[in-house]
This record gives C-alpha cells, structure tokens and sequence, in this order.
C-alpha cells in the first residue's frame, strides 16, 4: 500500500522499481478479483510490463494502469471465486482490445469508453495499452438504469461526445484524488454516477429508440420493487399487478421489451442465488438453503436453472469460489487479500431486502 495520498487510500506499483517477475506477480494481484490473464507480452520485443496506481473513492474505485499486451477472460468459474458484482468502466487513453463480451463481439481503440458488467462472462486479447477504470457497485446503476445487464459490452466510441466527456472528468478526477477528503469524495462520488448514468442511458436509448421514456419510469420503479421482493415466496406477476394497481396485460406489455416478468424474476433470483455461492460465507452452505432462500424449487430444479444461466452447476459455482478463499480465519484472509480485492469486497452495498 502506497502512501500516495494522505486523504484516500490508495494503492499501486512500478515496473521500474522491480524485476520482471516480481511485476507480473504484483500485476497478477491486481486484477485477479477482475480477470484471469495470459499470454503476457506474447510476441513482444520486450519483457512484461506493468504499472497501476488507484485510489479509493469511497463507495467506488478509481485507477490508472499501462501494460503490455495480454489476453484477459472472465469465465463462470472466474465470476464465483472473485465473488464481486460490480459495473466497470474503463477508459483506454492507448492501445484498445477486441473479443466477446457475454455473447456480444466487442472492438475497443484508443478514446473509447467501454462498460463490463463482472457478473458476466468476457474472453478479450489487448495490445500494450493505457486505461483509466471506475468499479461501481451494482445497486448505484440499479437505482438509476432500467437494465443493467445491458450495459455489458457497450462502448461509447472516441467519435461519440459522451466519451470525451467523460475522458475529461476521469481526468480530473485522477488529478484530485490525492488531495480529495473524504467528506469532498462523497458529493464527488454521487455526481460522478449520476453524470455516467446519464451518458449510458443515452446511448442505450438511441440503440433501442422504440423504448418510451414513460415506460422505462414505470419498469424502474417495478423492477425496485422486484428487487426488494426477491426472496419472499409470494412474489408473482399477479402480486407486482395488484401493488401497482395494473392490469397483467399491462405489466406483460411493460415486460415485453425485456423478455418477459417471470424470466425477469427468474433471472434476478438466480443471480442472488450465484453470489450467495460466490460469497465468502459460502463454506459451509447447502445448495438446498440457497434455493429455497431465492425461491428457486427444489435442488434438482435449481440446479437444471443454474447450469442453463450460467453453464455451471450450483455445486461447481460454489467450489469455484472456495478455490478463492484461503484456508484462513477471517482477520488472516483479510490481510492476505491485495489491496485491490479488499477494496472491491468493501464497496459492494448492502442490497434492499436482505
């Protein structure tokens, strides 16, 4: 840990003050809670490099980190060992990557901004590049966005206003952070993700301009609700209905764009249910008490559900995310976490509901 800043913590290493391999092990640290990495340099002139430098912002991270050329995947195993549901995203002052994001192709160049969803899957390979990365807790963009999971893969390009924008207050905010307090980081921080959830937002309406305005402050407001309702057993269409005074043909219409309510409620339950498996208090959890917490049937139904969503079994999930847990007590496993893991397990807000 850095003392970069006496008013946020703040973590980062040089590739000029170690030797090769002791780089690629601190850059390995760094970003295995958000990725598995290889073919590091792979048909480069020079040896692996890497330098990071972050700052924690409170309820976010931000950072900076230049590198060489690598290829970064996220899988389902990868997703339950690092156990973190965050909204990433990253500018790339330099350099860019390409590959598929989820099931969507994705091509990121210098300038552009693009938004990851940890939750889901990512198989890309980078040339040597310059980034600058925010990590955002899910339930700030929930409160704000309709849905979520569509921001996985989107890019704002370099052509675009809303990238420069928001270049220019990453920006800014890099150059403040070691002088920002913490009751300066708070005001700072909600300003940041309302002004980035206004950009998103844009640019999901222009690619789905058939949405109507009112129908997303209506499908906001629900999905809140649904969110909030997760666990409990009379969750139903006809329950959402009756609390909104709407009729079903109503709410079907207003889920239609989205795939429909119950596959919505469906897909919200199983992935608490994921991150109940993936979570650091999963050691000694049965399947059984995850399915009948997100109301998901009985084991073997679960599990048929769980293996469709996420191509894994609730079982495979779990051990997955104890191949991330040391053999530690509590206090030891908090010390042997990088900085930067810690950090990311700490911003993760409580949910509505739990």
């Amino acid at each position: 840990m850095n003392a970069v800043s006496s008013l946020l913590p703040s973590y980062g290493f040089s590739a000029e003050q170690m030797d090769t391999e002791t780089n690629i092990v601190a850059w390995r640290e760094a970003t295995s809670t958000f990725f598995d990495v290889d073919d590091l340099a792979a048909g480069e002139a020079v040896p692996f490099r890497a330098d990071v430098l972050s700052y924690a912002l409170g309820s976010v991270l931000l950072g900076s980190a230049r590198a060489s050329g690598q290829r970064f995947r996220r899988s389902a195993e990868t997703i339950a060992r690092s156990g973190v549901d965050h909204i990433i995203l990253q500018l790339y002052v330099s350099g860019g990557y390409e590959g598929v994001a989820g099931q969507r192709p994705i091509r990121v160049e210098a300038g552009d901004l693009c938004v990851l969803d940890l939750a889901q899957t990512l198989e890309t390979r980078a040339t040597p590049f310059e980034n600058v990365t925010m990590v955002v807790p899910r339930p700030m963009f929930d409160s704000r966005l309709l849905q979520v999971d569509d921001l996985h893969g989107l890019v704002l390009p370099r052509s675009g206003a809303m990238a420069p924008l928001l270049a220019r207050h990453f920006g800014a905010l890099l150059d403040c952070a070691p002088r920002m307090s913490f009751d300066e980081c708070q005001a700072v921080v909600d300003g940041t993700i309302s002004l980035i959830s206004a950009c998103l937002r844009g640019e999901l309406e222009r690619r789905d301009a058939d949405r109507s305005v009112t129908a997303d402050a209506s499908l906001l407001r629900i999905r809140q609700y649904i969110e909030s309702q997760l666990s409990s057993p009379d969750l139903s269409a006809d329950a959402v209905a009756l609390h909104f005074g709407l009729s079903r043909a109503s709410l079907y219409r207003l889920f239609a764009p989205i795939g429909g309510i119950a596959d919505y409620i469906r897909s919200r339950r199983l992935h608490r249910a994921f991150f109940d498996l993936a979570g650091s208090g999963s050691r000694g959890l049965r399947v059984s008490e995850v399915a009948r917490r997100w109301q998901l049937g009985t084991d073997a139904h679960f599990t048929r559900l769980f293996k469709a969503a996420y191509g894994i079994t609730p079982s495979a999930a779990r051990e997955a995310a104890m191949l991330g847990l040391p053999q530690l007590s509590a206090a030891a496993e908090a010390d042997a976490a990088s900085p930067l893991s810690r950090w990311m397990r700490g911003i993760a807000a409580p949910r509505t509901g739990e």
